[in-house]
């Protein structure tokens, strides 16, 4: 671990290095330990709540769909079909997301119940964000660009005490906006997220332990939408050209849409991305939120929303 900063404006600038890096772990550093240990706390409390019987349909399909694209990147060499090598290196950045899925505490309920935050965004977020940031879940992804631009954040000072602060911070292409922050156990924090978390983590906590136990005592709707993506992994399986594997996978993904959400259906993305937001987009519950320019008093991304 490193040494928390002296000042709010350094805590800062120290962050947005971190996040200009993809170094998830800036985040995780940036927080007070009680802060972190709530959120562990957490992790480890979902992982107890679930067991293999609810959880394993899920890391049963994410290894379908890696070893899918593990099929599909050898086709991609084979015969008159083969894609063009723009595509076969998104294939490979689609393994590389699904490798760390399948590797990571993601897929083992017991070592969720252990999870050690900092190591798991050292570890497993660097890897997930590599893949991300190549585009792998299309506009759902986080771009290369997303995450050079904290480099270019103005960070200044503008008042501080013992305990409070106020800095200016300006994103590429904006106005600066004025932050409050304080020092909450040796750490400076935006005074909003202050405020918030006393009142604010205990009903995330409610809500994400609240799904857990629904899970657990009636898993069959969760399982139901696995069984499906499932028979669409089968359906990408079976197809001979990369051709018919997209008019299999936009005819899929419509199909999803109106029968689970009750959408008119769209156009899909293309092919390659099937392997992944069939095993991840899909089928996870939350979806990732990305990065927020920040536009009101908060300074951090927005947590994810259930």
């Amino acid at each position: 671990f490193r040494s928390t900063s002296a000042t709010a404006d350094q805590a800062v600038r120290d962050v947005l290095a971190g996040l200009q890096r993809e170094e998830l772990q800036a985040l995780w550093d940036f927080l007070p330990p009680s802060y972190r240990n709530d959120l562990e706390k957490l992790a480890r409390e979902f992982g107890e709540r679930l067991d293999d019987k609810s959880w394993g349909p899920f890391v049963a399909t994410c290894r379908k769909a890696q070893s899918l694209t593990s099929d599909l990147l050898v086709k991609s060499n084979e015969g008159a079909n083969a894609p063009a090598d723009e595509l076969t290196a998104h294939l490979r950045n689609v393994e590389k997301l699904l490798d760390a899925v399948c590797e990571s505490e993601l897929c083992d309920v017991a070592q969720l119940r252990r999870l050690d935050g900092r190591r798991f965004l050292t570890g497993t977020g660097k890897r997930l964000i590599a893949a991300m940031s190549q585009g792998v879940l299309g506009n759902a992804g986080l771009s290369g660009e997303l995450f050079s631009q904290f480099g270019d954040v103005k960070v200044e000072m503008l008042e501080t005490a013992e305990k409070t602060a106020v800095l200016s911070v300006q994103w590429p292409g904006q106005e600066p906006t004025q932050h409050k922050f304080v020092r909450i156990e040796e750490h400076w924090i935006p005074q909003t997220l202050a405020e918030a978390w006393p009142t604010e983590f205990p009903k995330v906590r409610e809500q994400c332990l609240a799904w857990a136990d629904e899970l657990r005592s009636n898993p069959e709707p969760w399982h139901a939408r696995l069984r499906d993506v499932d028979a669409l992994l089968d359906e990408l399986a079976a197809t001979k050209s990369f051709a018919e594997t997209r008019q299999v996978w936009q005819a899929g993904v419509s199909r999803f849409a109106v029968e689970w959400f009750g959408a008119t259906p769209v156009e899909s993305p293309t092919a390659v991305e099937a392997p992944v937001k069939a095993s991840i987009g899909s089928s996870l519950p939350v979806k990732p939120a990305r990065v927020k320019k920040p536009d009101t008093e908060e300074l951090l991304p927005d947590e994810p929303q259930k």
